[in-house]
């Protein structure tokens, strides 16, 4: 059973503290504390009445003014803390729980992910309201390669997506046609403020000039961003894909910068006027062991 909480600690001191001030200086901090505490905790203030006892029979039992002996008693019992074998005691306390929140941590990771690759449900369960979502994005790592050319061109920083429960079609901003990804999956979106993905991106090589690559490895992804990821697509977040053939990188496609719903026949439409078909294509590059197909 764990000892009841020694008066000082009540008040908020510590052990270091204890010992080092004079014992007159170390009751005028206590009483200065005290009338802080009676504002604070007064059941007629609208204080919390266990509390405000809790203090009173504390500060009785460290009156230097009225029990001498109580003060200095309880005061070199809350010294010894500073104890090597103590301290050594308390911090084997905090590593073996340091130990099983990192076990949890990794564990509540590993089952997230698990998750992911066994089917993400919120677009399925979206699609119970329509047929499609549209977005435009601002490519970042595109504006990070290019923005610095002089004939890079403004709509090459944008694109968009129209994400079914079937298939992704993507167009950047000087394309006319939409391009049919197979096998694409929607993973969730991170809030631009919980992350900064450029010290997160594989890039060409290692040195400082290279480009940045749009996607994360998966075990970084795992270690640094899924903590924040979120199933709902909003605006001013970073949206991330991934092909359940390759596990091993997280595409991050730019950030949302507008998106709506459409209907079945919009994204018909869409489909049949502005995708051009490479199926062909895309059979013959699977067979030779492609993954994503783009063009």
């Amino acid at each position: 059973m764990r000892e009841k909480k020694n008066p000082f600690e009540i008040f908020g001191l510590s052990p270091q503290i204890v010992k080092e001030l004079d014992e007159e200086i170390l009751f005028k901090l206590i009483k200065a504390i005290y009338k802080i505490f009676q504002f604070t905790y007064h059941p007629d203030r609208g204080g919390d009445s266990k509390k405000a006892l809790e203090i009173n029979l504390a500060f009785e039992k460290i009156n230097l003014e009225k029990n001498p002996e109580s003060f200095r008693s309880y005061r070199n019992k809350y010294i010894k803390r500073l104890s090597r074998r103590t301290l050594r005691t308390e911090l084997e306390e905090l590593r073996v729980q340091n130990r099983k929140l990192s076990f949890y941590n990794e564990l509540l990771k590993e089952k997230l992910w698990q998750y992911l690759e066994n089917g993400f449900v919120y677009l399925n369960n979206s699609f119970e309201r329509h047929k499609g979502l549209k977005l435009r994005l601002f490519d970042m790592v595109t504006y990070m390669n290019f923005s610095g050319l002089r004939n890079a061109k403004k709509q090459m920083f944008f694109k968009d997506l129209i994400i079914t429960k079937k298939y992704v079609l993507k167009r950047t901003g000087y394309e006319k046609y939409y391009r049919k990804f197979l096998n694409y999956k929607y993973i969730g979106c991170i809030k631009r403020e919980y992350l900064e993905p450029w010290f997160l991106l594989e890039r060409e090589s290692k040195e400082e000039n290279q480009k940045f690559k749009n996607f994360i490895s998966k075990e970084v992804f795992i270690k640094e961003c899924l903590i924040y990821l979120e199933p709902e697509i909003k605006i001013n977040s970073y949206v991330f894909f991934y092909s359940p053939e390759n596990f091993q990188k997280i595409i991050l496609e730019g950030v949302v910068i507008e998106c709506k719903e459409i209907g079945e026949d919009e994204v018909l439409n869409i489909f049949k006027n502005k995708v051009i078909n490479f199926e062909e294509k895309a059979r013959k590059l699977k067979s030779l062991g492609g993954g994503i197909v783009e063009f």
